[in-house]
């Protein structure tokens, strides 16, 4: 038995048990960080702290001292109290704060410290530059091992305890319900531990504290592909590759929530998604709980892809976000193609935080008033007393996340 193992035996045997907390459960605080130098992202983060503010405390993580004093600047620009916010430094500090650590509760608070893998680079590159020995050297020199210590500074931050799980793997790779349930992609799970089976990460997922029950779900959301990738056609998007604040999320410990296309797929996009969401709901609808129990599982309809052109550039320029080298040879893609880069927007990328649910709205985007109230309606059903806020977050989904990715929650330890 490793270390771990026995660190998890003595957790669930002592009188309090350590697990994993529902993120609909107390929470003591949302960290967030903030592009200091962006006015867009400014923006949406000072409009989320003005939703989570009147019922949690917030905390923000930024890299320095310079940072803290322009964090403040823009944030009172965008008319929000900086003096309301408690400031830390670590120069680990990135705007996705989400992926950084897994908090569990028990007596105390604590942290699963997940091996860090840069979203699976090496799998990416592995498929994209599986002969191209250079490049594929040149891509994971940017995995840089300093990257996975903000385990540490969040212990130090907290005063949580640490335990080490063997797995690659960030926050929102699974949800839990704080029972004893995780949803994890099964794609998304395989390609960031391809030497391991199936089996072997489900023994992994079952170390840590609280996990009695693994569900495996087919796939995530097109518009979160795996790094940069073809979604369909030419129809292209940049993502985690199957994070489940993308697709599927816990309400309570029997409710699930379901990114859901309901209508006919209108685009090669929903065409995906239509194929994916259909077996992940077939999957759901035959999955029990940690006790054996079905759950409840409600459909939310999805927003209107968004959209913009890209065309390819050459490989000499190497600043382009979109390069012809960043697709498998097999692919035959070339500079000077036209695309259409999609954006990773999802109403499940909400933060749900004590009595609020702070949801992404995408009507400025294209998405009909109808399909987002039918959303309102959907969420409102499954936070029974909880204020349901819209946030326009579409800055943040061309950079492959939203206000879930932007926040981590700080679990409340009973009593305190």
């Amino acid at each position: 038995m490793n270390l771990f193992s026995i660190v998890c035996l003595i957790t669930v045997t002592g009188a309090v048990a350590v697990r994993q907390p529902g993120e609909f459960e107390p929470q003591a605080a949302v960290w967030l960080s903030a592009e200091t130098n962006r006015e867009d992202f400014m923006r949406v983060t000072a409009d989320l702290v003005k939703a989570l503010r009147p019922h949690v405390k917030i905390k923000m993580l930024l890299e320095n001292d310079v940072d803290v004093k322009a964090a403040k600047s823009g944030l009172k620009k965008h008319g929000v109290n900086p003096e309301q916010i408690q400031y830390f430094t670590d120069k680990g500090a990135t705007l996705f704060l989400r992926d950084a650590t897994v908090f569990t509760v028990g007596r105390k608070l604590g942290i699963i410290d997940l091996k860090w893998s840069l979203y699976g680079l090496a799998a990416w590159c592995e498929d994209v530059f599986a002969k191209d020995l250079e490049t594929k050297k040149e891509f994971l020199s940017y995995l840089d091992p300093s990257d996975d210590g903000l385990d540490d500074f969040f212990a130090r931050a907290t005063g949580a305890s640490v335990t080490k799980s063997p797995l690659s793997l960030e926050n929102a790779t699974f949800e839990v319900n704080g029972k004893g349930a995780l949803l994890i992609s099964e794609r998304l799970a395989r390609k960031r531990h391809p030497s391991l089976t199936r089996d072997g990460i489900e023994r992994e997922l079952l170390r840590m504290p609280g996990v009695k029950k693994v569900i495996w779900l087919y796939d995530g959301a097109a518009e979160d592909p795996h790094m940069t990738a073809t979604i369909r056609g030419n129809f292209v998007g940049k993502g985690a590759g199957g994070h489940t604040d993308e697709f599927v999320r816990f309400a309570d410990p029997h409710t699930i929530l379901l990114a859901y296309v309901d209508h006919p797929p209108k685009n090669p996009v929903e065409e995906v998604n239509k194929e994916r969401m259909d077996r992940n709901y077939r999957i759901l609808l035959n999955a029990r709980d940690q006790d054996g129990k079905p759950f409840r599982i409600l459909k939310v309809p999805t927003p209107t892809p968004i959209t913009r052109p890209v065309v390819l550039a050459p490989p000499s320029d190497t600043k382009s976000r979109w390069n012809e080298v960043l697709f498998p040879k097999q692919e035959g893609r070339m500079a000077g193609d036209k695309l259409f880069e999609v954006a990773a927007a999802s109403y499940l990328n909400f933060i749900v935080s004590n009595k609020v649910v702070v949801v992404p709205s995408f009507v400025e985007d294209g998405t009909p008033d109808e399909t987002q109230e039918r959303v309102r309606k959907v969420i409102a059903s499954a936070f029974p007393g909880r204020t349901i806020r819209f946030v326009n977050a579409t800055p943040f989904t061309w950079s492959g996340g939203g206000p879930h990715c932007a926040t981590l929650n700080e679990p409340l330890i009973a009593g305190n």
